[in-house]
């Protein structure tokens, strides 16, 4: 498309959105069609949703159904009324070689080499086709089990799953990069090291963490170097959600205070069994939902209670990576979801309401719609086992999203019990709606294969439905194993502008970060309230109505009590998250989550502000930052003189001869440090440029250079190097005898001659913090001599530091002990 085209179809896009960027990026980015050159062919939505209607009803078995529902469907889709899954959008009626599904679980087939990497290939060529993937490791033997290879012991489930998340983060798919979920037994021997491995650093990290220690000492405060820690400690599986699948019986062992026993068994390893309180392990999982937000913890049996397909190999493993879909193995995630705003009458007006048959409109095309997708898509699947398995359960996940919204079209506050009774009656009668449209299609095109009549109607869901609904099932049965969900729905809801899933309204204003969009970042104002000024001309000086609460400002209880009223009504699960304040305790944190499992939940997220680094940021946390960033600016910004005088300091080390240029401001204060290594390679010298950077910023900061020297002096490399060199000061020729550790350690040193050199030092002092041998030629070098008359003391900060010498025997350090000078490495003594 040349550049013309291509500005005349942002313009046309942009015009149709009313002028929002964010909107018009994600339509134009993500989902208008796109031939094989990648071109855009759609300018507007209402061309998608020709595309999309027409494509998902040519599955019809007539021509005159062919029209009707693809007349039908396009009512259905327009003006957002419903908002299909994103590779429905992206997909269909497109050349390019994508599923249509957005997620899938994949088995790992068996405790092997071979299964752990037939998961990896089947993962991969998922990703390539655009799908997302869930799998459960819990088949893989704990570490240290046996195993019958050179190896001997195994390393373990949780060391794969660094490989299945590199897999994830390596298969391009469009801007947008593979979900993967990674779950495991709340009973496997490995749940703990699985708990802890995005949020404790292993010794690779940690490693590198001493390695910035040694180059830019203290220009980070230890509390900042720990949290550089837990960051490349966090990076670890950092293309993968986790999720624990908790039990009931752990649970009860939870309350009760008492032992839970983990345990693995299979043909190959035998038996298992570790006796641990159930409290350690609970603690452990809560500190780190507060701490990172992650692992999520499933609640499985509720989960198995709740479904729909225990029966006929249909028996659920683990859940998609937003995890709103229990899954079989190779079952899929066929999504779409109805747009909650668009059922509102009179938004903000007196006679707001809800229109009911617009409801039962919209759920009855919306089944049908998702049952026609697993006909087309049938043939665009990645797998081959995905593609059967779509057919033989039918399973579809009619979503929701804009509850937020629509509660405030309806002027009702999210957490009021006003809110409560609404949604409890609404979303009774989406199930009943939803249930009555999948039985008359199993009348007219016939059940899901796998229907058993009887196994199905003694699920705990079916029991619950309406006596007439049940009797319905009994005859005709069901189109679809299950068929209600709650996805998170994030980037349906900024196309159609409502506010996410069945989240509350985020923030009234905040900035959203997006790497799958041209575009970086984004002002957002909620879509939502711009509606409500241009119903009630107000503009924004004026107060907002106390309806519009955001998701800070609402009890996390009330937030959890939600779920649970929604959930009795939905056959799969549910993906929401908690805000939660900084502040939060993590003692709330654990009520959280207990409250969700008391309460029948399947799952739950909760994410404390600034736990993790977010794509959503309120306009509250953006100020605090600027301002913080501000007062840095000004300490920053003062420049230094256009020319300064510097001294070289040339000493050797281990990596070769190390030049120090130090320069010093015009009211003789250190302002910059310039290190450069003569021969070696390319790394060395840009470590010594790195460490010169770091000390010239520390300095400009204001930290103070006996501060600097103290973190860098004396530390150690393989070999010490003895510098003997000569100089003159004030007149007089001088020797000095320099013991160099490391390009760190003579850096440091260098900074110690300068201070000397500026009458910062006594030569004395040299001997005592640094090491630093200093006499005037010709005279007895035990002669202690005073070179300068400062009173200056050194700073408290290096008394007491024992810093030592060279041995001159071995070349060791040689350190102040008993009275005495004597070779750590050794054993030389000066007084032997």
């Amino acid at each position: 498309m040349r550049k013309k085209e291509k500005l005349q179809t942002d313009i046309v896009a942009l015009e149709f959105f009313k002028g929002d960027v964010l909107r018009t990026r994600t339509f134009l980015d993500k989902y208008a069609l796109k031939n094989i050159a990648g071109e855009i062919l759609e300018n507007v939505p209402t061309q998608m949703w020709e595309r999309v209607a027409r494509e998902i009803a040519s599955v019809e078995s007539t021509l005159s159904l062919k029209r009707e529902w693809q007349n039908k469907f396009y009512y259905l889709l327009e003006n957002f009324r419903f908002i299909p899954g994103g590779r429905i959008l992206f997909a269909a009626g497109s050349e390019r070689k994508s599923t249509l599904l957005n997620c899938y679980v994949i088995p790992i087939k068996e405790d092997s080499i071979e299964g752990i990497f037939d998961f990896a290939k089947e993962e991969a060529r998922t990703y390539s086709y655009g799908g997302g993937v869930g799998t459960d490791i819990s088949i893989l033997r704990p570490r240290g089990t046996m195993v019958h290879n050179s190896a001997l012991f195994s390393t373990g489930a949780v060391s794969f799953m660094e490989i299945f998340s590199l897999v994830t983060g390596t298969i391009g798919q469009s801007g947008r990069r593979g979900a993967l979920m990674l779950t495991i037994s709340v009973d496997h021997p490995d749940v703990i090291h699985f708990i802890d491995i995005k949020s404790k650093p292993n010794e690779r990290t940690k490693e590198m963490v001493g390695y910035m220690r040694a180059i830019f000492g203290d220009y980070f405060t230890d509390n900042q170097y720990q949290k550089i820690e837990e960051f490349l400690g966090s990076q670890q599986v950092r293309y993968a959600n986790i999720s624990v699948r908790v039990t009931d019986e752990f649970m009860k062992a939870v309350i009760n205070d008492s032992d839970f026993q983990l345990r693995f068994q299979s043909p190959k390893t035998g038996r298992v069994e570790i006796k641990i309180r159930a409290r350690e392990l609970w603690d452990k999982l809560i500190q780190s939902a507060w701490k990172s937000a992650e692992p999520g913890i499933m609640f499985w049996d509720n989960i198995v209670k709740e479904s729909t397909s225990e029966y006929n190999g249909m028996n659920v493993v683990t859940t998609n990576p937003c995890s709103e879909i229990p899954l079989e193995p190779y079952g899929c995630c066929c999504l779409g979801n109805i747009n909650l705003a668009s059922i509102v009458r009179d938004p903000f007006g007196k006679n707001s309401h809800i229109d009911t048959q617009e409801v039962d409109r919209l759920v009855e095309y919306g089944v049908r719609f998702l049952d026609n997708v697993l006909t087309y898509a049938y043939p665009r699947h990645p797998l081959r086992g995905q593609a059967e398995q779509s057919l033989k359960t039918r399973r579809i996940g009619l979503g929701f999203t804009g509850l937020g919204s629509m509660l405030a079209m309806l002027k009702v506050r999210y957490d009021s019990e006003e809110a409560l009774d609404l949604v409890d009656r609404l979303f009774e009668r989406i199930r009943n709606r939803a249930y009555q449209a999948s039985a008359d299609l199993a009348k007219e095109r016939g059940t899901f294969p796998l229907f058993d009549k009887d196994k199905h109607l003694k699920s705990n869901f079916i029991k619950r439905l309406p006596l007439d609904l049940k009797n319905k099932i009994k005859k005709y049965g069901l189109r679809n194993v299950a068929i209600l969900t709650v996805p998170p729905v994030g980037s349906g809801s900024i196309l159609a502008g409502v506010s996410s899933g069945v989240e509350p309204i985020f923030a009234l204003k905040y900035q959203r970060r997006s790497e799958s969009l041209k575009q970086k970042e984004f002002w957002v104002e909620d879509h939502t309230l711009q509606k409500y000024r241009e119903v009630s001309g107000t503009s924004m000086n004026d107060e907002v109505p106390p309806y519009f609460v955001t998701a800070h400002e609402i009890d996390p209880f009330f937030r959890v009590k939600m779920q649970s009223v929604i959930q009795k009504y939905i056959d799969h699960a549910i993906s929401s998250t908690i805000n939660l304040p900084k502040s939060i305790d993590v003692g709330t944190v654990e009520k959280i989550y207990m409250e969700a499992w008391k309460l029948g939940c399947k799952s739950i997220t909760v994410y404390r502000e600034g736990s993790r680094e977010g794509v959503l940021v309120t306009e509250k946390e953006i100020n605090k930052f600027k301002a913080n960033e501000s007062k840095q600016k000004q300490v920053e910004s003062s420049e230094l003189p256009f020319i300064l005088d510097s001294r070289r300091y040339r000493l050797k080390t281990e990596v070769g001869t190390v030049h120090i240029n130090i320069t010093r401001d015009h009211d003789n204060k250190l302002a910059e440090v310039f290190i450069d290594v003569g021969k070696s390679g390319s790394t060395i010298k840009a470590m010594a440029e790195g460490l010169g950077r770091q000390i010239s910023l520390s300095l400009r900061r204001g930290v103070r250079p006996l501060e600097i020297i103290d973190q860098q002096i004396a530390i150690r490399g393989s070999v010490p190097i003895p510098n003997k060199k000569d100089f003159v000061f004030n007149g007089n020729h001088y020797s000095v005898l320099i013991p160099v550790f490391s390009l760190n350690d003579a850096v440091a040193k260098a900074l110690l001659l300068d201070m000397f050199i500026h009458f910062e030092l006594k030569d004395n002092e040299l001997q005592s913090l640094g090491g630093i041998k200093l006499v005037l030629n010709g005279e007895d070098e035990n002669t202690p001599r005073i070179i300068n008359k400062s009173d200056q003391e050194p700073e408290a900060v290096l008394k007491g530091k024992i810093r030592g010498e060279l041995c001159f025997q071995c070349g060791g350090v040689l350190v102040f002990a008993n009275g005495c000078y004597t070779c750590q490495d050794c054993g030389y003594s000066k007084c032997d």
